[in-house]
């Protein structure tokens, strides 16, 4: 039921805002100082990252016409309907300063994350960088936070281990884990 609730806009920025800040924080810092940078957001949503940094060149992909419909009526940039696993189709002579990747991972397999962390490179300036936010699954999470991956829309959430072997082509420059607890937003 919250599944189909989820897929409207509304009721998923409404969701959203109870883990949204603190992972828009870890993506503001790692964009650091960088003015007006372009970015490419996979699996964007509502265009939540657009909306709290406005100051970008911003291109956002998502595969919910609901979503992106709500995105183009309440903010600028180039929203666009589409596969994540087809970049190829919707990108054409661009690259980017950064590629957001912000609770995408925990929703794809092994096979179609690593098709598309593969195909990252070549959409990445040569000083680019990948941003990266998902959930890892440790033994020692608590029982609610277990819970909580259980019933996610995602059935992929992975180690800390896993989530760096996906991303073995590439130098990862840094690597910081943060919790959302209740209350600290």
């Amino acid at each position: 039921m919250y599944e189909k609730l989820l897929e409207g806009p509304l009721f998923y920025n409404f969701w959203s805002s109870f883990h949204f800040t603190p992972r828009f924080h870890a993506l503001k810092e790692g964009l650091g100082q960088h003015s007006n940078p372009r970015i490419l957001d996979l699996g964007c949503g509502t265009g939540l990252f657009k909306k709290y940094f406005p100051v970008c060149d911003y291109f956002g992909i998502d595969n919910n016409p609901r979503y992106i419909e709500y995105a183009k009526r309440k903010l600028p940039g180039k929203f666009i309907l589409g596969d994540i696993l087809d970049l190829n189709k919707y990108i054409t002579n661009h690259t980017f300063d950064y590629i957001i990747l912000n609770g995408v991972l925990h929703h794809m397999d092994n096979t179609n994350a690593t098709h598309l962390v593969k195909t990252l490179s070549s959409f990445l300036n040569l000083s680019g960088r990948i941003l990266v936010v998902d959930h890892i699954f440790s033994e020692e999470l608590n029982p609610i936070n277990k819970m909580l991956l259980r019933f996610d829309r995602g059935s992929f959430s992975r180690t800390e281990a896993a989530y760096l072997a996906l991303f073995e082509q590439f130098t990862v420059v840094s690597f910081k884990q943060f919790f959302i607890l209740w209350g600290h937003l």
